[in-house]
């Protein structure tokens, strides 16, 4: 478990594997893989979505806590960019008039949790490193998420809670 942690690259929307004796490699889509979940619909509205390259209803990987606060997240034992922070918001739900920076409201909170114990309990090729990023157990890894939200929520002004959201699929 120690040898095997997925990283994310934003600037080319990849995960990649890298330690001391690999170099950088890259090994899936982020959008191909978190999709695996999501099954082609936002993660807050439930609009559908596209994760195929070119096409007008294309996915934004979205941070779910804002990566605004990176640096306060790291002080509190978190990498904003880890696999247990990223999700594919539909393109107008990320916008600035809508999520943008924003906390999401407390109740996406259950569903993130929800989402992460799936890729645990299906042995997804993803389930190590969310276990590695945010506790061996799901008490811990309920913490760390209830932990991190409330960071996020101390250095926010404002949460934000999706203006469309249709009947819940996951």
């Amino acid at each position: 478990p120690n040898l095997l942690e997925v990283k994310y690259d934003e600037s080319s929307s990849l995960f990649f594997l890298e330690n001391d004796f690999m170099r950088r490699i890259d090994i899936t889509s982020v959008r191909d893989s978190l999709n695996g979940y999501q099954k082609g619909k936002c993660f807050f509205s439930f609009l559908d979505i596209s994760i195929i390259q070119g096409s007008p209803d294309i996915c934004h990987v979205d941070h779910f806590l804002p990566h605004i606060n990176k640096k306060v997240h790291a002080e509190n034992g978190a990498n904003i960019n880890g696999v247990w922070n990223l999700v594919l918001a539909h393109s107008s739900m990320n916008s600035n008039k809508e999520k943008g920076a924003k906390v999401p409201h407390i109740k996406y909170l259950q569903r993130l949790f929800n989402r992460n114990e799936f890729y645990i309990s299906s042995k997804h090729p993803l389930a190590e490193t969310i276990i590695n990023q945010t506790g061996k157990t799901k008490e811990l890894r309920r913490a760390f998420l209830e932990k991190q939200y409330n960071v996020a929520l101390n250095n926010s002004v404002v949460t934000w809670e999706s203006s469309i959201e249709f009947q819940g699929t996951f």
